[in-house]
Order: structure tokens, then C-alpha cells, then sequence
């Protein structure tokens, strides 16, 4: 088998996951809605554990594929020498600077992902705000499982280990970076979590090839998620029951208030933006990594025979999700 079959079939089987991941998550909307509601009311550990296991396990199973193919390839082809898994799904250990590093480059990242949810949010709902109640509800350290640890755990294996770990194998740098970020924002089957999981997909795929490994991407999916977790519980803390009468009141989006807070953070944005891009090229440096940035515009980051990122699979997957979001979401505004 020569070496283009070998990545068209690491690619097809990425795109392949991710059909029946989003498969499941859109199956799920066919259950009595009072089902979910009382599921997620009375555990939502339960429930997000349930969502995250709907794409950890075809994730899991392509894997296994994956491993088998592999070492039918090794014992047909001696020049062939089989990926460890730990490199596949870039389990590497990153030097103490690169996470302390890690810290920061979360930080500089933050503003420009607070202004594509400013921005989402005058055309949609906050989908955090609307589950803040059953967030606030739990204890604390039950939350941060919840929304903290589970989801960064699973997710940074699937879509930077599986997904974009089987794409920077075999596809074009850009589509690899930017098709692993689409489709992370795709499963979470909104439009304003898609929006800016879309823009934290992008990077964390530049700092997973900075670092080498998904390491540092778990721990700034983590820095984010916990974050949101701790301003709920303060604001709840301070204004005791806000989040509840803030649903209530079915208060509209002030646009004059919200615009200007666009224009604040878009300012914002553009400065700390460009410091998280000096970040990215020091992590790579310290790590002994290309920088990710500059490889990328030359294109020249991964193999040199490389495909499109696109397949019949995938195409089906991305339209599945994007018709879920606008059943969900659009045709109820429309009509």
C-alpha cells in the first residue's frame, strides 16, 4: 500500500468519527424533551457525562480501527514502521516554562473569545446563561467536575488528539488547523458556542503544534471553563439568586450597552491577540518546535504529500450539525 492510502485512510477515518458523533448528538433532539430536562435537572454531572461519552466512544472506536489497520500494514510492509498511539494523539510532556507559559497565553486569547459572545449574543441566546441555574444548583466542587474537568478531558483527546492529530498527518496544514476548530465548534450544536469554541479551537490547535502535545490544551480548556464557573458562582454569591430572576424577567439585550462593550473588547482584542501570537512563538521555541504561525503561511508545517480535508463523510456530518443548529435555532425566530 503506498503512502497516499495510508493518509487518505488516517483522514477518512477522522471524518468518518465525527459523522457519527454528529449523528448521535442530533439523535438525541428526537427524545421527549421532558426526558432531557428531567435528566439534566436532577444530575447534570449525569447528563454531561452522557454527552461526552455520545462522541468520546466513536472517537475511541475509530482509534481502535486506526491501531489495527497499522499493524496490518507493519507485518505486510517491512519498510513500514506502526505510530505509537502517545504520538498519534500527541501525548508529550511539555517543559514547566510552557505551562506556566500556558497560563498567559489563555489570558491574551480571553478577550477576542468575550467579544465573538458579545457579538453572538445580540442575535442569539447565551447558551452558558440558560443552564446557569442548574450550574449554581450543584456544589461547587461538583461543577467543576462538570463543566471543568470532564469536558476539557474528553474533548482536548478527541478534537486535538484524534481529530486534529489524524489531519495534521495527512492534510494540509491550514485545513487541519481550521477543520479540527470548525468541527469542535460544530458537536456543540449551537450558534453562540460554535461561534467562539470555533476561535478556541483555532488556539488550541496552534498551541497543541507549539507544544507538541494536547497537554497545554487541556489545561487552557480547562482555565477557560473553570472561569466561567467561578464568575457564576461569584455573581450568584454577590447578587444572590441573579441568575434565576435574570431568566425571569426575560430581560432584551441592551444593543447600546452591547456595542459599546464590542468596541471596548474589539480594541482589546487586537492588542492581546498579537501577544498571544509573541506567546505562541516563544512555546514553540522553548519547546525546540517550528513556530506554528509562520509554517502555517508557509505552508510547509507537515508532510509534503497532503490531502483535502474534505470527504463524503465528513460533508454529511457538517451538514447534519448545521441543520440541527438552524432547526434549533433560526426556524423558531422565523416563524
Amino acid at each position: 500500500m503506498n503512502n497516499h492510502k495510508r493518509i487518505r485512510t488516517e483522514r477518512n477515518l477522522v471524518n468518518i468519527f465525527f459523522l457519527i458523533a454528529a449523528a448521535a448528538v442530533v439523535s438525541v433532539n428526537f427524545l421527549p424533551s421532558a426526558i432531557l430536562q428531567r435528566i439534566a435537572a436532577s444530575n447534570m454531572l449525569f447528563a454531561t457525562a452522557i454527552s461526552e461519552l455520545m462522541i468520546l466512544i466513536p472517537a475511541l472506536l475509530m482509534l481502535l480501527i486506526w491501531y489495527f489497520t497499522q499493524m496490518k500494514w507493519e507485518s505486510e510492509d517491512a519498510d513500514y514502521t506502526a505510530v505509537r498511539i502517545s504520538d498519534r494523539l500527541m501525548y508529550r510532556s511539555v517543559r514547566p516554562a510552557s505551562v506556566l507559559m500556558t497560563f498567559l497565553y489563555t489570558l491574551t486569547i480571553s478577550p477576542l473569545v468575550t467579544l465573538c459572545n458579545l457579538i453572538t449574543t445580540l442575535f442569539v441566546d447565551n447558551t452558558v446563561l440558560e443552564y446557569s441555574t442548574d450550574i449554581i444548583d450543584m456544589s461547587f466542587p461538583v461543577a467543576v467536575i462538570t463543566i471543568a474537568i470532564l469536558p476539557p478531558l474528553c474533548e482536548e483527546f478527541i478534537f486535538r488528539g484524534f481529530v486534529y492529530g489524524g489531519y495534521r498527518r495527512s492534510c494540509r496544514p491550514a485545513g487541519a488547523i481550521f477543520m479540527s476548530a470548525f468541527l469542535f465548534g460544530l458537536i456543540h450544536g449551537n450558534i453562540n458556542q460554535f461561534a467562539y469554541a470555533f476561535l478556541i479551537g483555532i488556539s488550541m490547535a496552534l498551541l497543541a503544534e507549539a507544544t507538541g502535545s494536547i497537554w497545554p490544551t487541556v489545561l487552557m480548556h480547562f482555565l477557560i471553563n473553570v472561569r466561567s464557573v467561578i464568575a457564576m458562582y461569584l455573581l450568584e454569591h454577590i447578587h444572590n439568586g441573579f441568575f434565576e430572576k435574570y431568566l425571569e424577567s426575560g430581560v432584551p439585550v441592551d444593543i447600546g450597552s452591547s456595542l459599546i462593550a464590542i468596541a471596548i473588547y474589539a480594541v482589546l482584542s487586537v492588542l492581546t491577540t498579537l501577544m498571544a501570537g509573541a506567546i505562541l512563538s516563544w512555546i514553540a521555541g522553548h519547546e525546540g518546535r517550528s513556530n506554528p504561525l509562520k509554517t502555517l503561511v508557509a505552508g510547509k508545517t507537515f508532510k509534503s504529500t497532503r490531502l483535502t480535508v474534505f470527504s463524503v463523510p465528513l460533508l454529511i456530518g457538517i451538514i447534519i450539525m448545521i441543520a440541527y443548529m438552524i432547526e434549533l435555532e433560526v426556524l423558531p425566530v422565523i416563524q
